[in-house]
């Protein structure tokens, strides 16, 4: 009875969390950019299995599950309450989410609580995370890997069995289907292996291999999906965005350069919260003698967590034969910064890397469990230690509750693209002739403008844009 005391206080603080995010979540109307003309698609297609199967082949994407459940949400929603359907989504998704990364903490003592509550602020605090929750595409697809690696994890750490082979299986089918990072599930699955967590059987993870070399085969080989090009989307490059035009004249003919840049900026991005989507934004902030707290906080709270991972990693005294749990989940986060980052290579984008930064908060949760367990030293020692953890967790409390602000800051201006919709768009002549789509979109906006909403943006202070980024 004893041991399951911190397991419940764990899972009762992740859940007063996971309450609240999914109530800024509900407060939120569905965005207009990335999420009306996925709808206006889905109430053309005759059914979620006709999404499916319609979503194979396109240039340089192969996300043919995704293209269903949106499909499905809006046919879930009958025609009203799409707001309720597709943000009560992504709430549920965030709440599972919070819930199987506490779980997959596996807290047994008091200082395993005190751990938790620092993870869950540097998960929450996180850049990458924020990224998951403010938009949705109507459906986050980058908060749905997120959830089926930890899933993946926790399947590794349980007891084992023919159904926990099945589920891995199907968890790797659906997020690689969702999203091309969804291969990490295959990366959470082998690591977590690798370390010593078998509850996915070698059998198990054998059929994973087969069914992930499939899946490369369908995309690269059978469909000749390619990936995305130097002239699709603008990316960050050291001190600022480059758009397509700059991007093909600087990297077109040796887009390896870019390409590696990538890779090491995206893990640069959860290790030290910079750059940020490829540009070095508080490296500008000083060269331009104007650094601002939103720069200074997120880069100094998490070098300093990261160098406490780096110790728990490599200053402790513990064979590499027989590892501890410890070393376990930093491996596995390890692994995982790995592969995300080469996943970013076509391009930065903080939401690419966020399951990255999922694993990065288990591994803090890990190092800061090390410290606390570790041999008690000098009353010195002990007072600096106690210090340090302390201004460490107020930064990045700090940064979590950023994440709120700047989500009532992003509903706001939801709302507000909503209200000039229709009359940009009939001044462009966008507006559509099909008068089913002019009611879903009538529907939809009378959906996001009829939500009371604090007005984050009038007669606000100036201190908050010091501290978060919107």
């Amino acid at each position: 009875m004893q041991r399951s005391i911190p397991a419940v206080a764990a899972y009762g603080l992740a859940l007063v969390v996971a309450l609240a995010l999914a109530c800024d979540l509900l407060w939120m109307p569905i965005q207009v950019a990335d999420s009306l003309g996925e709808m206006l698609d889905a109430r053309r297609s005759p059914s979620a299995w006709a999404s499916f199967t319609g979503n194979f082949g396109t240039e340089a994407y192969l996300r043919p599950f995704r293209i269903a459940q949106i499909k499905a949400l809006f046919d879930l929603a009958q025609g009203s309450q799409y707001w309720l359907v597709y943000r009560g989504f992504h709430a549920a998704l965030a709440v599972a989410a919070l819930l199987l990364f506490t779980r997959a903490l596996r807290v047994t003592a008091a200082a395993d609580v005190a751990a938790a509550a620092f993870a869950l602020a540097v998960l929450t605090g996180l850049h990458t995370f924020q990224g998951t929750v403010r938009e949705a595409f109507p459906i986050n697809h980058f908060l749905e890997v997120a959830v089926f690696c930890l899933l993946t994890l926790n399947l590794a750490r349980s007891r084992g069995g023919a159904w926990v082979d099945a589920a891995a299986l199907l968890s790797l089918l659906a997020a690689a289907l969702t999203i091309e990072s969804g291969v990490l599930v295959w990366v959470v699955a082998a690591s977590a292996w690798a370390v010593g967590w078998r509850g996915i059987s070698r059998r198990g993870l054998a059929m994973m291999t087969i069914l992930l070399a499939a899946y490369l085969f369908l995309r690269f080989g059978y469909l000749s999906t390619g990936v995305p090009a130097l002239s699709e989307r603008s990316s960050g490059y050291l001190l600022r965005l480059l758009d397509p035009p700059e991007l093909q004249a600087r990297f077109g003919s040796q887009p390896l350069w870019f390409y590696t840049y990538n890779v090491a900026a995206s893990a640069a991005s959860v290790l030290f919260s910079e750059p940020r989507a490829g540009v070095f934004e508080a490296v500008r902030g000083w060269l331009e003698a104007r650094p601002l707290p939103r720069s200074i906080i997120p880069v100094s709270t998490s070098i300093v967590t990261t160098g406490m991972i780096a110790w728990a990693l490599l200053g402790r005294p513990v064979s590499w034969r027989v590892l501890d749990d410890t070393k376990r989940l930093i491996l596995v986060g390890v692994a995982v910064l790995g592969a995300n980052a080469v996943l970013s290579f076509a391009y930065t984008k903080d939401e690419i890397v966020s399951t990255a930064g999922v694993f990065y908060a288990l591994a803090a949760f890990a190092a800061v469990r090390a410290m606390l367990s570790a041999p008690r030293t000098g009353g010195a020692v002990q007072v600096l230690l106690a210090l340090v953890l302390c201004a460490l967790s107020a930064g990045w409390a700090v940064r979590s509750v950023g994440l709120h602000y700047v989500l009532r800051s992003q509903a706001l201006k939801h709302q507000i693209d909503w209200v000039t919709l229709p009359y940009d768009w009939r001044r462009n002549q966008e507006w559509p002739s099909d008068p089913a789509d002019e009611r879903l979109i009538l529907q939809l906006r009378s959906e996001a403008v009829r939500v009371a909403l604090p007005n984050t943006r009038a007669e606000r202070p100036e201190w908050p844009a010091h501290v978060w980024t919107e």
